[in-house]
């Protein structure tokens, strides 16, 4: 569907729509969704896991915020931007059931899974338990700090072919002992897509008086998260991923009785007042675009239309779709099991004995198909990432670059 100005105008029907059908139990008009977006026309968009296409009507609001910035930098102009970060606080919270008071707005899950390594005091001989699938900024923060420490890192082998939460929490669960200080996460892991039980491994954690760090880069925005209820002490997530929000953007969560126990990651000035104490100490770093917090703003506008119940639904029914047209696909092997309670919206599918970076650059000279590749080993195969913009023709699209290409 082309972008229109008319289909332009009817976003915020949709949005309307959205609202109500969540108040009343019905659904969003997915259909009407992809004309909301300016993704190119010819474009077979398959990897919201690394970054998702904002609404237009997201990156018109941030670029008209960003021109008024610039055009005034005024101290009183820019006094509304005091008012914009708390209103955005309000609303992560909101999505993700937390209160205002546990949001910290920062760039991305990098920095905030850095503040969280660098922040939690450890000492020598503590243990911090990792996975061998966490993204770096959730692994190699723990290295550079437990050396810093003279802690140890232990990293829990990931079961890749897992099928039920229990064999996720077993995997980790196993190697927790006395001198585990620290367990920290993927929530959804960006490799494999497999789905982590991190509900139950927070209330392992408690019950070793472990700190228990999440990595929500892969599940912020698409799932429908009740952080207070899953009982974690810290959890990170990225705008710019499921959210479908502004690039540079993203929160930190932290439990309200563990945030003084964080360290800052950076002190500026500002800090020796009342805003170095709470959530906010660690926002303290220094001139940002705060244009972006426009953006978010009407990223959670966006959300909140939908809902996330609804958004959950969505997304999955969207990858199930895909993950049982890529089980048709001759000499394709779908990783994972596709059972709910371990998988999500990242399929890897493997073409074993292909070389797969030759595939993958012929999908984009063909067919425009972007996603991501892992070229070898046990997690080999492109990875897939769709979301709720992608459509039934999307996939039929999937299914015929495979077939030409591989």
């Amino acid at each position: 569907m082309e972008l229109t100005r008319r289909t332009l105008m009817a976003g915020g029907a949709l949005l309307g729509a959205g609202r109500l059908s969540a108040a009343t139990g019905g659904a969003p008009d997915w259909a009407r969704l992809p004309a909301l977006f300016g993704l190119k026309k010819g474009l077979l968009y398959m990897n919201a896991a690394n970054i998702a296409p904002a609404p237009v009507s997201v990156v018109r609001e941030y670029l008209r915020q960003a021109e008024d910035f610039h055009a005034n930098p005024s101290f009183p102009n820019r006094e509304v931007y005091k008012t914009l970060a708390e209103t955005v606080r309000g609303a992560a919270a909101r999505y993700v059931k937390a209160d205002a008071e546990e949001i910290a707005i920062l760039r991305n899950t990098s920095e905030a899974n850095n503040v969280i390594a660098h922040g939690v005091r450890l000492k020598a001989g503590d243990e911090v338990l990792i996975t061998a699938h966490n993204h770096p900024s959730n692994s190699d923060s723990w290295k550079l700090r437990a050396e810093q420490a003279g802690a140890a890192v232990v990293t829990a082998a990931v079961p890749v072919n897992a099928r039920t939460p229990g064999e996720m929490f077993d995997s980790v669960a196993k190697h927790v002992t006395a001198k585990t200080r620290v367990i920290a996460v993927s929530h959804f892991t960006n490799i494999t897509g497999l789905l982590y039980p991190v509900r139950e491994l927070a209330e392992l954690a408690a019950k070793h008086g472990a700190w228990m760090h999440v990595d929500g880069a892969q599940s912020f925005g698409w799932m429908n998260l009740n952080l207070h209820a899953l009982g974690v002490d810290s959890f990170s997530g990225s705008m710019h991923k499921w959210p479908m929000g502004p690039v540079e953007s993203g929160i930190l969560y932290v439990r309200r009785e563990r945030i003084e126990q964080v360290t800052p990651l950076i002190v500026s000035h500002g800090y020796w007042t009342d805003d170095g104490h709470g959530i906010r100490r660690f926002e303290i770093v220094g001139q940002r675009d705060d244009a972006r917090l426009r953006g978010m703003e009407k990223t959670f506008e966006f959300l909140e239309g939908l809902g996330a119940a609804a958004i959950e639904a969505r997304a999955r029914e969207v990858a199930t779709n895909l993950r049982a047209a890529l089980g048709k696909v001759a000499g394709a092997e779908v990783r994972g099991s596709g059972e709910a309670s371990v998988s999500g919206p990242v399929i890897k599918v493997n073409f074993p004995g292909k070389d797969l970076k030759a595939l993958d650059a012929r999908l984009w000279e063909r067919h425009k198909l972007a996603g991501a590749m892992t070229p070898r080993g046990d997690v080999s195969g492109l990875r897939l990432s769709p979301h709720i913009y992608n459509t039934a023709d999307d996939i039929e699209g999937v299914v015929a670059a495979l077939r030409d290409s591989a």
